[in-house]
Parts: structure tokens; C-alpha cells; sequence
């Protein structure tokens, strides 16, 4: 989300007066939040390279096993290596795992602290 919407909506919701109303806007903020954000920043570059260094980072555990089973073809350590790649990737990589929001997540902490690293080095 831009920085001024989200300031602005901010704002807007510190100033309603029924308590009851604030804790919805809140609540609706703060869960609708990452996914405002992906949407405004899924066109930058900037976001899409530290999305796909957070992503190798994250699934080294899978294809560096296969990378050391390759390199070791034919002996034992490679068979061994290919089960602990598989068994990772079957966990982490699967569907229905928390792999992908976990990045995302990543991804976003990452890019705002070059945003207020960026912020502060205007000022």
C-alpha cells in the first residue's frame, strides 16, 4: 500500500469514535494488510528479486541435498542425500504448507526495512 493511503487510512481509524467500530477497521486492516501490500508492490523489480533470494534461501534446505546427490552419483551418501532432499521438499515445498506464506512474509519484513532505511536516508 502506498505510504500516504496507508497513513491517511490510519488516521481515518484512530479518529472513530465508537470503540467497537475502531477494533473492526483495525482488525480488517491488519489482516487485509499483506495482501494490499503484495498487490501494490508485486510490480516492482525490486520486490521480485528479494522474493526469489528469499525463496532459494528458504528451499536450500531441498535442492542442496540434491545438488550434493548429484555431484556423489553412485554411492551412498547420494541415495541417502536423495531421501532427505525428497522428504524435505514432500514437507516444505507440498501443497498445503506453510512454505510460501512464510516467504511472503519474509519478503515483506525484508522491503520494509529498505523502505525505512530509504525514508531515513532523505531526511
Amino acid at each position: 500500500m502506498p505510504i500516504n493511503k496507508q497513513l491517511a487510512y490510519k488516521v481515518y481509524i484512530r479518529f472513530i469514535p465508537y470503540k467497537r467500530i475502531r477494533i473492526k477497521h483495525w482488525f480488517v486492516y491488519y489482516i487485509t494488510y499483506p495482501f494490499v501490500w503484495l498487490w501494490y508492490n508485486i510490480r516492482d523489480w525490486r520486490t521480485f528479486v528479494i522474493f526469489v533470494i528469499v525463496f532459494l534461501v528458504m528451499s536450500s534446505e531441498v535442492w542442496v541435498p540434491y545438488l550434493i546427490s548429484i555431484i556423489t552419483w553412485g554411492t551412498s551418501l547420494s541415495k541417502w542425500m536423495l531421501g532427505v532432499a525428497s522428504a524435505c521438499w514432500l514437507f516444505w515445498l507440498g501443497p498445503f504448507t506453510p512454505f510460501i506464506p512464510l516467504c511472503v512474509t519474509i519478503t515483506i519484513f525484508i522491503k520494509e526495512i529498505f523502505n525505512h532505511v530509504k525514508i531515513k536516508r532523505k531526511k
